[in-house]
Formats: structure tokens, C-alpha cells, sequence
């Protein structure tokens, strides 16, 4: 596919986004502005196009239970607590991070997200339906919700959502395309790294720097986001988080690398955990084990990413998952309804899941 003019190629769908579905940075930023009287509101950062990252807090943090040592020394003393104490009865909140929007144009994980805050404001989802169950679970946790990570990468893509629009579309927003017009597509987007240079339209997966926070520098950071991100990791040892992506393929999670085996043991019995709610209600999911070895002998290693770089900050869990975009090369069908369905099945699994430790 060659696209060099993207203001000409917008593509209508068969499947209209309804009206609840906002995935916008204006208003997601304007709600959090005007409408949050349960959370409390913080800046992470400001994007490099002069946008700012927020997050909504929910729920008392537990400072008491801080140690003395960052995570890689307590791991050196052979003592987790002196991190954070954390686990079977140590938390009276354990701590849920919901990671939304690294990548501007996975725009369903954002909805999700602002379904919770929209949730915990006013007992309704982003749909208009009273979830208490949902709402019951969420309020015995700390949460922390960053609905919109990349602001810079979301206002480049002019669709609210995929569902029955073409891979190629999403992939061209995404990924971008070089300056002959050739798509970048996923791998061949990470070749350069920051995205600069052979660049027509930069793709939503960087901000405006051309740096996808997946993948940044970990010696030096060169996204204030990061570091925002690793402080929350440093300062609130959480339980758990979800870094929200999504894709063209049933609901599944991606492997976190680089992490001890009996963590990923731990993800993988929590994957599987999932799995069997959803599969209740009729969706398919991804078969992959989250229990991998790191770069056998003849396979190229896998990344030492943004997930692998939170658990060693101080992530006790932390997962990529990635839902369907619904494009029309997705594997089954998944609506919009589906697609919030299937996160706020998600966010409920992970809230069983903590307060049961």
C-alpha cells in the first residue's frame, strides 16, 4: 500500500462508532478537567507537542508500607519487603496501574479506561450501564488510571475507532508511512528509532519526538512519560498493571520479558484466569503461554521493553494486553460493545485476582 496524502484516504466505516465511545484527547482531558469529585487528578508530564498526560487516583495509598531500598537493591538483599510490603494481607488496598494510549492510535484501551473513570465519577460505564459489581471490586483498590499515555500520537489519527475499517487504514496511522509513501508496518517501524528523518506521515505510535515509549532508552530516557511512568513503578509499588494495546487478533497478552520465571508463572495463571471468564461469554482468545524462555539459541531475543523495564522498577505483575481493534481482517468479529465488554472483564479478573492474595 503507498498513501502519501492522508487527508484524502479517510475511509467511512459499515459499522458507525456510537456516540458513548470516546477515545478523543479533547474530551477525555476536558472531563478529567471539569468532572472528577472521587479521584484526584495529577500531572504525569507534558508531551513534546505541549500536551499534558494525566492520571486519576482512586482510592488511599499506603506509604507506611514503603521500605528503604528500590527494588533491584531489596532484590540484592534478598528481601522484597524492604521494597514495598506487598502480597497476601500485607495491603489493605492492593495497587492496580490501567496503562492506556502509548500508542495513539490503539484507541480501545483508552475508551476502557475513561469507561472506568466514568465508572468510579458516576456508577455508569462509558455505555450508560450501572456495573456495582464492577464498581464494588474497584473501590477496595488503590487505582491508577492514565487513559491517554501519547496525546501527541492520538490527535494525529482522525478515527475515533476500527471496528470494520481495514487493516491497512489502522496500519498507516500507526506505523506511518516513509517519505515514498511505503507503510512502515510494525516491526519495520522500530528500525528507526527515534522516528525521524525518512518520515511523510508520522504514525501515531510516536509522539511528536518520534519515540515510542515502548521501546525507549532505559539508561536515559528520552520521553518524560517514561520516567513518569518508572516513578509511579518506584513510588507506588503496584500489585499489578495493565498496559492497554490492541491489534488484528482475538484478545490475548504479550509476553513479558526478561523477568523471573516464577513471575511469569504468575502471569500466565492469571492469562489463563481471564481466558476462562471470557470464553464464558463466547469470545475466542490468543493461545500464547506468557510462561516463554528469553531468546533461545537461533531465535532473535525478544526486547527488553517498557513492561520488562516497569517489573524491574517495581511492578510486581506487569502485563501487555492486547485487545482486538474489530478492522476487518480481525480473526472473529468484535464490536464496540465487545471490545469494552471484554476490558471490563479484564479490569474485574485483575481486582478478584489482587484482593485475593
Amino acid at each position: 500500500m503507498n498513501i502519501k496524502d492522508t487527508s484524502t484516504s479517510i475511509i467511512v466505516s459499515d459499522f458507525p462508532v456510537p456516540h458513548w465511545w470516546k477515545t478523543r484527547e479533547e474530551y477525555i482531558q476536558s472531563y478529567i478537567d471539569n468532572e472528577i469529585r472521587n479521584g484526584s487528578v495529577s500531572l504525569l508530564s507534558v508531551s513534546p507537542g505541549k500536551r499534558r498526560i494525566l492520571s486519576v487516583c482512586y482510592g488511599d495509598a499506603e506509604p507506611e508500607l514503603k521500605g528503604r531500598a528500590n527494588f533491584n537493591s531489596a532484590l540484592g538483599a534478598g528481601n522484597p519487603d524492604v521494597f514495598f510490603k506487598r502480597g497476601r494481607g500485607a495491603r489493605e488496598r492492593p495497587v492496580l496501574v490501567i496503562l492506556a494510549g502509548i500508542h495513539g492510535q490503539e484507541v480501545e484501551g483508552m475508551a476502557a479506561a475513561f469507561s472506568i473513570i466514568h465508572l468510579m465519577e458516576s456508577g455508569r460505564d462509558l455505555e450508560g450501564k450501572e456495573q456495582p459489581l464492577l464498581l464494588e471490586k474497584l473501590k477496595r483498590l488503590r487505582l491508577i488510571i492514565i487513559p491517554l499515555a501519547n496525546p501527541d500520537g492520538r490527535v494525529r489519527v482522525p478515527y475515533d475507532g476500527w471496528v470494520g475499517r481495514k487493516r491497512e487504514e489502522m496500519t498507516l496511522y500507526g506505523q506511518g508511512t516513509r517519505k515514498n509513501g511505503e507503510l512502515y508496518g510494525w516491526q519495520g517501524s522500530k528500525e528507526v528509532h527515534p522516528m525521524q528523518g525518512d518520515v511523510c506521515f508520522l504514525g501515531a505510535y510516536f509522539n511528536d519526538d518520534g519515540v515510542n515509549m515502548m521501546h525507549d532508552e532505559w539508561s536515559s530516557p528520552m520521553s518524560e512519560t517514561t520516567k513518569a511512568l518508572l516513578t509511579i513503578a518506584r513510588k507506588e509499588g503496584p500489585d499489578m498493571l495493565l498496559n492497554l494495546h490492541s491489534s488484528m487478533h482475538d484478545p490475548h497478552f504479550f509476553p513479558t520479558p526478561y523477568i523471573p520465571v516464577s513471575v511469569k508463572m504468575r502471569l500466565d495463571n492469571f492469562a489463563k484466569r481471564f481466558f476462562n471468564v471470557i470464553e464464558g461469554y463466547g469470545y475466542s482468545h490468543g493461545a500464547c503461554s506468557l510462561n516463554l524462555e528469553d531468546g533461545p539459541a537461533g531465535i532473535t531475543p525478544p526486547a527488553f521493553n517498557l513492561s520488562s523495564m516497569l517489573y524491574h522498577t517495581g511492578v510486581d505483575m506487569s502485563l501487555v494486553f492486547e485487545s482486538p481493534h474489530g478492522v476487518m481482517d480481525n480473526t472473529n468479529y468484535y464490536g464496540y460493545t465487545d471490545i469494552l465488554r471484554i476490558h471490563h472483564t479484564l479490569f474485574e479478573t485483575a481486582a478478584d485476582y489482587l484482593t485475593e492474595l
